[in-house]
């Protein structure tokens, strides 16, 4: 039943010619770990199936290695918390050149330097 499921999924098996290996080989990507290489096609169709439901039964026996039934999250390293909170937005902001002087001070006190040169704004305004 579990083979036949299988078989399904992969649909028809249409085995390729390895010129690496001089060898005719199939293997699918729902079972990367399933993989036949045989000298024609029609002995990788007949016995591709055989290594499938060896495969199953192991693994239905929980008798495989931890490293084929390793399913990683696909968040690509994003962990839980990481990140921007949900509904904030970054500040918008640009790149400027200035002299040295002054960037290390706005280094030494940014939030300082950031409100007073708000505030030297607000003036301008007025």
């Amino acid at each position: 039943m579990h083979l036949a499921i299988a078989l399904k999924e992969i649909g028809p098996i249409k085995p390729w010619y390895d010129k690496k290996f001089k060898s005719w080989v199939f293997s699918h990507q729902a079972y990367p770990d399933v993989e036949y290489a045989g000298d024609s096609p029609k002995e990788v169709i007949q016995n591709y199936p055989l290594y499938l439901r060896d495969f199953i039964e192991e693994r239905l026996k929980n008798n495989l290695a931890p490293h084929i039934e390793k399913v990683t999250k696909g968040h690509g390293g994003k962990r839980k918390g990481a990140g921007r909170p949900k509904g904030t937005k970054k500040e918008p902001k640009e790149r400027i050149y200035l002299p040295k002087d002054i960037t290390a001070w706005v280094n030494r006190h940014p939030s300082e330097a950031i409100s007073s040169i708000r505030h030297l704004m607000a003036e301008e305004r007025e």
